[in-house]
Order: C-alpha cells, then structure tokens, then sequence
C-alpha cells in the first residue's frame, strides 16, 4: 500500500508534472507532445499521474493557471521594484522579448497558440480563451488605470481601449514570431515598434515635462 501523501507534498508533486509538462510543450508544442511524453518527462508511473490528470487538455489548462499563478506574483514583484508605471509597463515587454530570445522555440507561446487558434471551433476551449482574453485586457487596463491615477499618464483614448488595442498589436507579433520566426518577423523591431505606439497613447509624464 502506497504511503498517504501530506497537502503539501501533494502540492510538490503537482508541481513537478506542471513543471515537466512545461518543458515538453515548449519542446514540442501542443499538438506533438503527448501525455506518454509528460509521464516520461516527469521520472514518475503512469499511476501517479492519473491520479491527478487524465488528458494532455487537463494538464495544459492546470498548466495555464500555473503560469498565471507565477505571473501575478512577478507583477507584484515588479510592482514594488518600478519606480514607475511606464517603467514597469517597459520591462515588461523588454523580458517578453528575451524570453523569446533565450527560448529556442519561444517557449509555450507557440503552445498556447496552437491549443487555441486550431481549437477555437471547440466550444469550451472558446469560452476558456475568451475568459483569458478578458482577464488579460482587464489586468493590463488596471495596471494603465494606476498610472493615470498617480498622474503619470495622460491617454488620448480610455484605457481599456488602449489595453485592446496593445493585445491586438503584441498578437500579431507573436503570430509573426511563431510562422516566418523572429529573423524575418524583426520582433526585436516590432516590440519597439509597439513600445513606441503605448508611449504615443498614454503620453508618460516624462514625455510630458519635456514638451516646451
């Protein structure tokens, strides 16, 4: 009889499937890997596993809420470290685009594209795409809403539209990265390129006192 594991080492164990499905899908993207990969990845028996997920499609969405997890804690982080928003809102993209640049495969951006972009007709991966997609518009918006609120922002347009707007643009990046890949996409050029585009909507206050 296996031993009773404890809340948290329930919790560690999670973790490293989380972990090793990570890997596989940033190797591999969604469609190629497989949960027989993940099991492998992961050093444990197909009996453990189980007894936490059943399907690859299981494990990719608790994988989601995982990244989502970590991403919350490192806003909050950065946060506290940014002696303002714009600079926050600049590192952010900045370590975006090396993450891109220190994964060969981007990471599981590609990943993440596939699930949903060749999925999209699947009603229940819609709604959870959706619901992502209007959690990260409400979340960059919040994060804009700050800046105006400590007067560090003066937008020509409200900030949720600002927020759509931005998603739409870094959209295309990614989908430009993932395709034709970064060389000929020029994605260092396109982040800049939006970097610009955010300063020119949210003029930043430093912008403003350097106006004659």
């Amino acid at each position: 009889m296996s031993p009773r594991l404890t809340h948290t080492q329930k919790e560690l164990r999670n973790q490293q499937i989380l972990e090793a499905a990570k890997r596989v899908f940033a190797e591999k993207g969604y469609g190629a890997a497989t949960l027989k990969d993940i099991i492998q990845e992961t050093g444990m028996s197909r009996g453990w596993i189980y007894l936490y997920y059943q399907t690859k499609e299981d494990i990719f969405e608790s994988l989601l809420d995982y990244q989502d997890a970590d991403y919350e804690k490192y806003m909050e982080q950065l946060m506290d470290s940014s002696s303002s928003i714009w600079e926050m809102v600049t590192t952010l993209y900045s370590e975006q685009l090396q993450e891109l640049h220190r994964s060969p495969h981007g990471g599981l951006m590609p990943a993440f594209y596939e699930y949903f972009l060749v999925g999209w007709r699947d009603e229940s991966r819609r709604e959870l795409l959706l619901q992502r997609y209007e959690k990260g518009i409400a979340r960059f918006a919040e994060l804009l809403r700050t800046g105006v609120e400590r007067e560090e922002f003066f937008p020509v347009m409200d900030v949720m539209d600002i927020s759509r707007l931005t998603a739409s643009f870094q959209e295309g990046i990614m989908t430009h990265y993932i395709t034709i890949g970064p060389e000929k996409a020029n994605t260092s050029m396109q982040y800049e390129a939006l970097v610009l585009y955010l300063k020119s909507m949210l003029h930043p206050v430093s912008i403003q006192e350097t106006q004659p």
